[in-house]
């Protein structure tokens, strides 16, 4: 079985130099966090992998003409803290203009703009502004509060542009907890699923972005054991499928991939 992942952050993480076979073997977007790396360091890394994206461009070397060759799938503003372009969910403000400029140009290259660690306000201006939208990895406060997650009138509006959600497996965004429960995760899937159906939930696993995950699911062939699981709960094969793999493979078709 074929897993789709929206976010991966293997090739930032030190830890390897090239995709292990696990990940060629699947869908899977590496997401280039910037971290202590220069905007030149990060796109080095551009050629290892078929699907890219970029989680927080605040660099001060960003050049956007170069940001756009590498075709992106996806363009996350900022991480949690403060850039040129705006603020992330440690704070209360929104978009700065050039945050709003810099979504114009990926407008026109038709770039989806990430809104995973962007701020509350930030987030609606996103909304406000971008003609293409998604949510790479998260949780849902209707499950666990956190201040990553999404709230219901959040998931809504992305619904509403047509946005991709993908579910992340960050142990921080589901407990207060030393462990993370499968159930946990299988919770936000339902919690999802019966409100908003399954067309626009995928995996957004921050595989190598986080030191929590959940029990049960640290590799891609975990995923196996998740299937049967969804399926006791009453989902269908067809809509489990859509979440594990078809959704985000969709979504990389639509955009050329």
């Amino acid at each position: 079985m074929q897993i789709a992942d929206f976010h991966n952050d293997i090739l930032t993480s030190n830890k390897f130099n090239s995709l292990p076979i696990d990940c060629l073997e699947n869908k899977v977007v590496t997401a280039l966090f910037k971290g202590d790396k220069s905007f030149l360091e990060i796109l080095s890394l551009t050629d290892k992998s078929e699907y890219i994206a970029f989680e927080d461009v605040g660099y001060l070397d960003f050049n956007f003409d170069m940001l756009a060759t590498k075709n992106p799938v996806y363009v996350g503003i900022t991480w949690n803290g403060e850039n040129q372009f705006g603020y992330g969910c440690d704070y209360n403000f929104g978009l700065k203009r050039k945050g709003v400029e810099l979504i114009k140009l990926l407008n026109e290259r038709n770039i989806a703009v990430d809104t995973a660690h962007i701020s509350k306000k930030g987030f609606v201006d996103i909304i406000d502004n971008a003609k293409k939208v998604v949510n790479s990895h998260t949780c849902f406060n209707g499950v666990f509060r956190h201040k990553r997650n999404l709230d219901d009138w959040q998931i809504k509006l992305l619904l509403e542009r047509g946005g991709l959600v993908g579910l992340t497996c960050c142990g921080y965004f589901m407990t207060n907890r030393k462990t993370c429960k499968i159930s946990y995760f299988i919770e936000n899937i339902l919690y999802f699923y019966e409100r908003y159906g399954a067309d626009n939930l995928c995996l957004g696993t921050d595989f190598f972005g986080t030191d929590f995950l959940v029990d049960g699911l640290t590799s891609y062939k975990d995923f196996k054991s998740l299937k049967p699981l969804l399926l006791k709960k009453g989902m269908s094969e067809t809509d489990v499928e859509k979440i594990l793999c078809k959704n985000l493979t969709k979504f990389l078709a639509n955009i050329g991939y």
